[in-house]
Order: structure tokens, then sequence, then C-alpha cells
């Protein structure tokens, strides 16, 4: 009994460690003028980056976007107002993904961005939803 109670309070740390944090208290970090990293798309989390791999990011700056996939670099026209948002057209640079993982992710990522209708900010995690719930999930990595 006592070694099962140890698995599962192993098991909760590592989650915990490996989990994003929300700041309580905090404001939100600003949509525009923050570096967000992918965390999660779809609720899964993401591949992380390897050595020969970044991480997914966007950035939004005066109505644009910009940002890369893990492949490939995206960018284009963002609008926001209140919890309203919309991507696009965007446009991407066609690089060769050669991993098949990476490449579905990427795909996922650009999916989420054109059907991605409402942002939520709590803290350092920007959340991208439709009518449906959570497209993605990105943590910030700018200093605030």
């Amino acid at each position: 009994m006592r070694t099962c109670i140890a698995a599962a309070l192993a098991f909760l740390s590592l989650a915990a460690c490996s989990s994003p944090q929300v700041s309580v208290g905090r404001p939100p970090a600003p949509l525009a003028g923050t570096d967000w990293k992918l965390y999660e798309l779809h609720d899964l989390p993401v591949i992380g980056s390897g050595p020969d791999q970044t991480a997914a990011t966007l950035r939004v700056d005066g109505g644009t976007l910009t940002g890369f996939t893990g492949c490939n670099r995206v960018s284009g026209p963002v609008s926001s107002e209140g919890d309203k948002v919309h991507f696009g057209p965007l446009a991407m640079t066609r690089m060769a993904c050669l991993d098949t993982n990476l490449g579905r992710q990427e795909s996922g990522l650009i999916k989420a961005l054109n059907a991605a209708k409402r942002q939520r900010i709590i803290g350092d995690t920007l959340t991208l939803l439709d009518d449906a719930g959570s497209l993605a999930r990105f943590i910030a990595f700018t200093p605030r």
C-alpha cells in the first residue's frame, strides 16, 4: 500500500514540475508584445524541443503575427478585441519537415490558429479557443 502511495506521489510531483504554472494574483501577460511558446495542442502536450528542434512560438506586434511552427516560419495579420481573436490569412515558408510527428504538430498548430475565435490569458498562459473549447495553449517566455 505504501509503495502505491509513494508511486502516486512521485508521479504527481513529476507532473506538477512539467506543467506550466499560472501566476495567481499576477496580471495577465499582454497578447501583443509577448513571446509565446506552444505548450499544448488540442489538450495534448507538444513535442519538446530537442538539439535539432526549436519549440513552436508566436508573437503578436502591431496587428501582425510572426512565429515558428517547429519546422517553418509563419506570419500574417491578427485582429483582437476583448477576448475575440482572428488570425489570417497566414503565410508560411515551405521547408521540409523531416520529423513526421513534428510535421503533424505543425499542421495542427496552423489549423488551431485558423480556427481560433477567442483568446484567454491567465497569468502567463494564453489559450486559443473555438466554440468547442481549447485549441492551443502557450506559455509566455518573455520576461515581464
